[in-house]
C-alpha cells in the first residue's frame, strides 16, 4: 500500500499541440515532492499520464498502488483533466490534494468543485508545496482534520461548507537542502523513445532557482513568488554531472523563470560545470534586458544553445502596459547578440493585451521580420487569476469553459476585436516571420514552396485587414460581474 500517489495529469494525445510538439517533460515540482516525501519515510508511487491512453490507467494504477492519499499537480491548461482523475480517486476513497500553480490562484474553485453532488478535492495546497505536505500527511494519514487549521499554505471546506484559506507559508529559502528530484520514480525511457522518436535527441529538464523578481502584470507567479532564490552554482553543476553520467540526455531545458538575473551567479555555475566536466547543451529563459555580450557569452561558455525570450510585442506602448520593464530596442540587440555567439532564440508573442490597436500589431510583425528569431510562438493575451492582469479586466470577463487543451486560448474577455481575427493575425506573423528568414538565406525552400509561401502571407494579411474592418460582434457568453 502506497502513503502517497503523486499524479501528472497530462494526457499527451488529448492535446493536439502538446502531441504535435512532442516536447515532454514530467513535471519537476511533483518530483521534488516525491523526493521530499520519500526522504522523511513515506511511500510514494507516480502516476504519469503522458503517455497513457486514458482514466482507466488511471483507475488500474489506484487499485495496484491502493494509495491513502492522491496529490495532483494542476495547470490551467489541464484542470479538466485533473478534475477528472480527482473525482476518480475520490470515488476509489483516497484522500484528495490538489496544487500548482492553477490551484495556488483559485483554491475555492478546487475544494468547492462538485461532481455528482460531492467534492472530491479535499484539500488544496497555496504555493510551495514540500514543507506543507510533510506537515499534512500524518495529519491525514491519522485521521485528525481538525489539524489543518494550523498548517500554513492551505485551502479546505470546513465543517459549515465553507472554503478557507490557512495564512500563506513562507518559502523555502535553502533550496540545496532538498533532495534532488525522484527522477527514478518516472518511465524515463518513455520520455527518451518519444524525443529521439520526433526529434532525434533526448532532452531532460532541471531547476537552478525559483521566483522571478519581476513585475509583468500577466504572469501567475503564485507558486513561486516575485523573488529570486538560486540554488548554489554547485549543486546545480553536480546534478548536471548527476544526470550526464546517469541518463545521458543530448540536451537539458533550464526551466528557471529568468536566467540571468544575478551575474556573478552566472559566472560561478559556468566555472562548476567546466571544473566538473558536467557541460550539457541547454536551452533557458531570459530577458532581454539582461543579454549583453558578458552574460550571452557566460551562458554560451556554460553550453547554453538556445535561449527563449518574453518579446512579447513590438510596440513599447503594449510593453509598457504590461509592466513588461523593457525596450523594443533591447528586444533587437538581444537577438543580435544571439545570433553572433551561434545561439538559437526563440520569442514569445503576446496578441491582444488590452490597448493593443492595430498600429501596434503591424510594429510587432516588423520586429519579428528583422529580428528573425530561430522560432518563435504566439498567444491571444489570457487573464490568469491571481494576477494585476486579471484584476484589471475581471468586470469583462466573459462566462467561457476552461480550455479543453494548451494551446486553444480561447477568447476570455471582452475586446475589440474578434477570436477569428487573431487566429489570422498569428497566421500573419508567421508568414512574415518565414519570409524574412526564407529571404535571409537562414531557411531553404524550392521555388513552388516560395511561392506558395508568399500567397499564404497575401492571404493572411488580407484576412487580417479584412476582420480589423468587420464591425464587432456581441459576445457569444455574457460578461462576469466582478463579485
Amino acid at each position: 500500500m502506497t502513503d502517497i500517489m503523486l499524479v501528472n495529469p497530462l494526457f499527451l494525445h488529448e492535446d493536439p499541440t502538446e502531441h504535435r510538439l512532442m516536447t515532454p517533460y514530467f513535471p519537476l515540482g511533483l518530483l521534488y515532492l516525491a523526493a521530499t516525501a520519500r526522504q522523511a519515510g513515506y511511500a510514494v508511487s507516480i502516476f504519469d499520464a503522458m503517455f497513457r491512453t486514458g482514466s482507466e490507467d488511471f483507475v488500474a494504477a489506484l487499485e495496484r498502488e491502493r494509495p491513502k492519499v492522491v496529490g495532483i499537480s494542476v495547470l490551467a491548461t489541464v484542470r479538466a483533466s485533473a478534475l477528472r482523475l480527482a473525482e476518480a480517486a475520490h470515488h476509489y476513497g483516497a484522500i484528495v490534494i490538489v496544487g500548482g500553480a492553477d490551484p495556488t490562484g483559485r483554491p475555492e474553485s478546487y475544494v468547492l468543485h462538485e461532481a455528482n453532488g460531492e467534492r472530491p478535492v479535499d484539500l488544496a495546497v497555496i504555493g510551495e508545496g514540500e514543507a506543507t505536505l510533510l506537515e499534512v500527511l500524518p495529519i491525514l494519514l491519522g485521521g485528525d482534520r481538525g489539524a489543518l487549521r494550523e498548517v500554513a499554505g492551505l485551502a479546505y471546506v470546513n465543517e459549515a461548507g465553507e472554503a478557507v484559506r490557512t495564512p500563506p507559508r513562507a518559502h523555502c529559502r535553502q533550496l540545496d537542502t532538498l533532495p534532488l528530484p525522484a527522477r527514478d520514480l518516472i518511465d524515463i525511457e518513455a520520455y527518451r523513445r518519444a524525443w529521439v522518436g520526433r526529434h532525434g535527441y533526448f532532452s531532460l529538464s532541471i531547476i537552478a532557482s525559483r521566483g522571478c523578481p519581476y513585475g509583468c502584470k500577466w504572469c501567475q507567479k503564485s507558486v513561486f513568488g516575485r523573488s529570486f532564490r538560486p540554488r548554489s552554482p554547485k549543486s546545480v553543476a553536480d546534478e548536471m554531472a548527476l544526470l550526464k553520467a546517469q541518463y545521458h540526455p543530448d540536451q537539458l531545458r533550464v526551466v528557471d523563470d529568468v536566467t540571468g538575473i544575478d551575474r556573478r551567479w552566472v559566472r560561478a555555475w559556468r566555472d562548476a560545470i567546466l571544473a566538473r566536466e558536467a557541460a550539457i547543451p541547454f536551452e533557458c529563459l531570459s530577458r532581454v534586458d539582461l543579454l549583453d555580450e558578458e552574460m550571452v557569452r557566460l551562458l554560451k561558455e556554460a553550453g547554453c544553445v538556445r535561449i527563449a525570450l518574453g518579446a512579447e510585442s513590438g510596440s513599447q506602448k503594449v510593453l509598457d502596459a504590461m509592466n513588461k520593464g523593457t525596450k523594443v530596442e533591447q528586444i533587437r540587440q538581444a537577438a543580435e547578440l544571439c545570433r553572433r555567439y551561434g545561439i538559437e532564440t526563440y520569442f514569445y508573442i503576446m496578441l491582444g493585451y488590452p490597448g493593443e490597436e492595430w498600429a501596434d500589431i503591424r510594429t510587432t510583425v516588423r520586429l519579428l521580420r528583422d529580428t528573425r528569431p530561430t522560432q518563435f510562438s504566439s498567444t491571444i493575451a489570457y487573464p490568469l487569476p491571481g494576477t494585476e492582469f486579471y484584476e484589471e479586466i475581471r468586470h469583462r470577463l466573459l462566462d467561457a469553459p476552461d480550455w479543453d487543451y494548451t494551446a486553444e486560448n480561447r477568447l476570455l474577455f471582452q475586446r475589440d476585436y474578434s477570436t477569428r481575427f487573431y487566429r489570422w493575425v498569428q497566421r500573419w506573423l508567421y508568414q512574415e516571420w518565414r519570409a524574412a528568414r526564407l529571404r535571409h538565406g537562414e531557411e531553404q525552400a524550392p521555388l513552388v514552396v516560395r511561392v506558395r509561401q508568399r500567397l499564404a502571407l497575401w492571404l493572411a494579411r488580407g484576412m487580417a485587414e479584412l476582420l480589423r474592418r468587420a464591425p464587432a460582434r456581441a459576445p457569444q457568453a455574457a460578461a462576469r460581474g466582478a463579485s
